[in-house]
């Protein structure tokens, strides 16, 4: 829904921003100094996470290279000589970096004229984030292991803390182990 809406206003990185923060859970700071030349023609991100200065290996699917192969075309159309991989995927006029907290205001404008059909109480530029923890979860089973898993994807000290992070409830956790 969001992606096909985002297409109508041909605003082509803000899917990009949501393609690949719900693609691969990468925090907003990390998305926004990828350039071009980080995903053009392959098949893995390789980023220095800002947070923990760790270096991360990131598949790409095929729907997320389709994605970023569609709105390259789009934006580099738009720009045409003006455009250089060398730059941010997401800059300003000036080609310096787009602010979290622009990115922020612009999903709110998003979200609040599309209300009615996308529910997200609170929507920012985690929301991608824990989108992408919560569709791993359900993709396998609601489990324990994806946990583990997105504890380690997310560098969480505990599973605890992605119990929290991507909001199952007391309830839902005890689903899990009386459907057994």
């Amino acid at each position: 829904l969001l992606i096909d809406k985002l297409k109508k206003e041909k605003e082509y990185r803000f899917i990009l921003f949501a393609a690949i923060g719900t693609y691969c859970g990468l925090r907003a700071g990390d998305i926004l100094n990828l350039r071009w030349i980080d995903v053009l023609n392959k098949t893995e991100i390789e980023i220095r996470e800002k947070k923990t200065a760790k270096v991360r290996h990131i598949t790409m699917n095929q729907n997320l290279l389709d994605i970023i192969n569609y709105c390259y075309e789009q934006i580099a159309m738009k720009l045409g000589d003006g455009f250089r991989e060398e730059r941010y995927i997401f800059c300003n006029r000036n080609n310096g970096k787009l602010s979290i907290q622009y990115i922020n205001r612009k999903l709110h404008e998003i979200f609040r004229k599309s209300n009615s059909k996308m529910k997200v109480q609170n929507p920012s530029t985690h929301t991608f984030r824990k989108t992408f923890g919560k569709r791993i979860y359900e993709m396998n089973g609601k489990s324990p292991e994806s946990l583990v898993l997105l504890s380690q994807v997310f560098g969480h000290s505990s599973i605890a803390i992605t119990r929290k992070y991507i909001g199952i409830s007391q309830e839902q956790i005890q689903n899990v182990y009386t459907s057994l």
